[in-house]
C-alpha cells in the first residue's frame, strides 16, 4: 500500500477522496470541502490517500493545534466495498509510520462516539486493535447531539498527559480553529 500525503489543498487528489468521504461519513457528520479548504489555507490539516493495486481505497484528515504535540486524526475511512479486508489496520499502521517520522508528535488521537450502540462498539474495537486506548471522560459538544470519547495511541515513551479532558482541550481547539474563518 501506498500512502500520498499533502499538508495543502490539492483538488486532484481531493477528487480521489471525495468519494471515500461522502460515502463514509454523513452530511450531518462531515465538515464541507469549503472548511477542508479552509483549514488547508490555515495550515491545519493533512490529507492521506491510500492506494493499492492503482485504486484508492482508503483516506483520512488529520490535523494538528498550535502549540500541541498531537495528531487528531479527524476522519479516517476505507472504501465501502473493501471494509473487513484489513486495509484500515494497514492504513493505519502507515500513518503512525509517517506521525513518529516527523518526530515532533508524542499522540495519535482520535474522537469515538460514546453512546453504547453495537457499531460505536466495533468502531472502538477497530481503534484498540489498532493500539488506541479509550479514556473514561465522555464529551458533549453544544453543537452535535453525540456523545464522544477520546481515544489516543502514544507515539512517544515519555510520560504525557492522558486524562481525557486534557485531550478533549486539543480536540476542541482543532475543532474551533476548523471552523473558524481564515485570517486575512
Amino acid at each position: 500500500m501506498d500512502v500520498i500525503t499533502t499538508d495543502h489543498w490539492d483538488e486532484v487528489l481531493w477528487r480521489e477522496a471525495e468519494p471515500i468521504y461522502y460515502a463514509a461519513f454523513p452530511e450531518h457528520g462531515r465538515k464541507s470541502k469549503a472548511i477542508i479548504r479552509n483549514m488547508f489555507q490555515k495550515q491545519l490539516c493533512q490529507l492521506h490517500l491510500a492506494k493499492s493495486e492503482g485504486e484508492f481505497v482508503a483516506m483520512a484528515i488529520t490535523g494538528t493545534v498550535e502549540a500541541s504535540r498531537a495528531i487528531i486524526i479527524d476522519y479516517f475511512a476505507v472504501r465501502a466495498d473493501l471494509r473487513s479486508k484489513g486495509i484500515g489496520s494497514v492504513f493505519l499502521e502507515r500513518l503512525k509510520e509517517w506521525a513518529k517520522a516527523d518526530g515532533d508528535y508524542t499522540i495519535l488521537l482520535i474522537e469515538v462516539e460514546a453512546e453504547d450502540t453495537r457499531t460505536n462498539a466495533e468502531r472502538a474495537k477497530f481503534w484498540e486493535k489498532a493500539g488506541f486506548h479509550s479514556t473514561e471522560y465522555v464529551h458533549k459538544y453544544i453543537w452535535v447531539p453525540e456523545p464522544y470519547r477520546a481515544m489516543y495511541y502514544q507515539l512517544d515513551p515519555k510520560p504525557i498527559s492522558t486524562k481525557g479532558e486534557h485531550l478533549f482541550s486539543f480536540i476542541t481547539r482543532f475543532h474551533r480553529e476548523s471552523f473558524s474563518k481564515r485570517e486575512q
